[in-house]
């Protein structure tokens, strides 16, 4: 699934499921999500789901 900068997603597994993230970068496998506070943090896509609303 494609997944652009600048929509946003839910953690689906890991010690942060359920926290929201905005994609920075999809990078193939993996990609770049930014939390509230600024940390850049990479996440296999198969453990986040878009929020398409």
């Amino acid at each position: 699934m494609e997944m652009l900068a600048g929509w946003r997603a839910v953690s689906l597994a890991g010690n942060d499921k359920g926290r929201v993230y905005v994609i920075k970068e999809d990078c193939g496998e993996y990609v770049f999500l930014s939390d509230e506070n600024g940390k850049i943090q990479r996440k296999n896509k198969k453990h986040i789901q878009v929020i398409k609303k």
